[in-house]
């Protein structure tokens, strides 16, 4: 009987050592961090589907909350739907207002107030929004509705309106950008020392073989920052040469995640050398090791600065409270947020977010005294894309796929080849020709080889009489391939594999033509 009265007294003190304490401890927020008296209460609700970290939710929740209650106002209960990279929740918000259509709530909305993060292909995506019929006839419904915003909060927010070429906000105000994106490299100083390589500074720099199997990618069909960053490499360097680049810098990925928040992450770690991501990500790592064992850079007049946005959500539950947290957003307070250091007024409480603010009037020497990144200076250093060259973003992920992805053993074989045959071997010249070979459908139709390689110095002057031809052919390119899926969206599946085989054969044609440069050198050995 002493036993059991024992075992008792023993589980009832474990209870209470381990009960009182989650009991009494503190509410936290769903980044993690502690959230004092800021959890909210009641109605006052936020949905919003989201790409931003755990530091960003945490940061701006808790702003928000304080903010509130200084207006005497209740607190806000933030409920964040961050299951996935920004391609992959847009997607999951389209097909439920697909499913919603089918019984005739799409007005009722989805349960979601707002889309927060991502860049402006996303959110013109919701903002396009959905088809449906009804009654036989086919009909078209936005996802993303006006913001709701008047003209003195847009004036104050926006007086410039653009940078480098993009409108920090859509005219309709269906996405309200937030705050400024750009890409970049992030490396390990540690492993570009071990490989005996300079620190990178261009993307050029990524395909160096002495990378191999130490780059770290993110997969464009589910993350759209990294789309993105593929695509404004395709838009700087053009279509060919983009994409022999990019083939490069696949050939030397170890992977290609589903997140590009992992890539930093693994760089940071050693587990890569470096990497492609969005700016935020690599300084918010540099950061994290104090800007010692990881850099950052943004490849120079090879990156784009552009609005990462905010839309409001058809039928959201809680509109009056998205309205005023974006106009919050757009405050000099919280843009502060973006960039001040920890322990500063009005900064950050756990994490230290190093974005670049989207108010125009927040960079200036007096205005940067805290900042974590003070030499920043976005307006003045954003480069436009040269007039006329088009956006590829609608084709990156299927031929990246197609290329490098669905077939990266491959890849990375013929990649090893073509660096261990000696520069100067003919037979290089044809494993280099096949490497960089493209299906017919993928083909610039240059009239010239001089319009081929001049493309750009031709657009970039506006008095060459070759820019309507120049113009023409790559409008052409472009218009054909939309073309052709607008017709027929289920070719798109076909060109992928059509695509996949063709890129595969030539990978090991490359592997086989190593088999002759071996016997050709054993014969003149002989």
């Amino acid at each position: 009987m002493k036993d059991h009265v024992a075992k008792f007294v023993i589980i009832g003190l474990l209870l209470i050592v381990v009960g009182v304490p989650m009991l009494l401890r503190p509410a936290k927020g769903e980044a993690g961090g502690e959230v004092v008296a800021l959890n909210g209460a009641g109605d006052t609700k936020l949905i919003i589907m989201t790409p931003h970290n755990e530091q960003i939710r945490y940061e701006f929740a808790t702003a928000f909350n304080q903010w509130r209650l200084k207006q005497g106002k209740e607190t806000v209960v933030f409920d964040w739907r961050a299951g996935g990279g920004t391609s992959d929740l847009r997607k999951q918000l389209l097909t439920q207002f697909v499913d919603a259509a089918k019984d005739g709530r799409e007005e009722m909305g989805v349960g979601v107030d707002l889309f927060f993060g991502g860049g402006e292909y996303d959110h013109n995506k919701l903002a396009k929004g959905i088809k449906f019929k009804r009654d036989g006839e086919e009909r078209k419904l936005s996802v993303s509705v006006p913001a709701g915003l008047n003209e003195a909060v847009i004036e104050d927010a926006f007086p410039g309106q653009m940078i480098g070429g993009s409108k920090l906000y859509r005219d309709d105000l269906l996405w309200v950008g937030t705050a400024l994106s750009s890409f970049g490299i992030v490396y390990n100083r540690d492993v570009v020392e071990m490989l005996g390589v300079k620190e990178p500074k261009t993307w050029l720099d990524m395909t160096q073989p002495e990378f191999r199997d130490w780059a770290a990618l993110a997969d464009p069909s589910h993350s759209g920052s990294i789309a993105a960053t593929y695509n404004v490499i395709l838009m700087r360097k053009g279509w060919e040469d983009g994409w022999s680049l990019l083939r490069r810098a696949f050939a030397n990925a170890r992977y290609f995640a589903s997140s590009s928040s992992k890539v930093p992450v693994d760089v940071s770690s050693g587990e890569a050398g470096l990497g492609m991501c969005i700016d935020f990500y690599g300084r918010f790592q540099a950061a994290v090791t104090d800007d010692v064992r990881v850099g950052y850079v943004d490849p120079a007049y090879m990156t784009a600065i552009t609005p990462d946005p905010i839309s409001v959500i058809r039928g959201a539950p809680h509109k009056a409270i998205a309205k005023e947290f974006i106009e919050w957003l757009l405050t000099k307070d919280a843009q502060g947020l973006w960039q001040k250091r920890i322990g500063t007024a009005g900064g950050p409480l756990a994490s230290e977010l190093r974005r670049q603010p989207i108010r125009r009037d927040m960079f200036t020497i007096d205005g940067k005294v805290d900042w974590a990144d003070r030499e920043l200076d976005p307006f003045s250093v954003a480069k436009p894309f040269v007039d006329g060259v088009p956006d590829y973003f609608g084709f990156v992920a299927l031929v990246s796929h197609a290329m490098a992805i669905d077939i990266h053993e491959e890849l990375k074989a013929a990649w090893a080849v073509i660096n261990r045959v000696e520069d100067g071997n003919p037979v290089k010249g044809e494993m280099l020709r096949l490497f960089d070979a493209m299906p017919k459908e993928l083909v610039v139709d240059w009239p010239s080889d001089e319009l081929r390689d001049q493309w750009l110095l031709i657009l970039e002057d506006e008095d060459d009489l070759r820019r309507d031809e120049v113009l023409g052919v790559l409008d052409g390119f472009v218009k054909g391939l939309k073309g052709r899926y607008k017709k027929n969206p289920d070719l798109k599946l076909q060109d992928r594999l059509a695509w996949t085989l063709f890129f595969r054969e030539n990978y090991r044609r490359i592997v086989e033509l190593e088999k002759q440069v071996e016997l050709r050198r054993i014969a003149v050995a002989e």
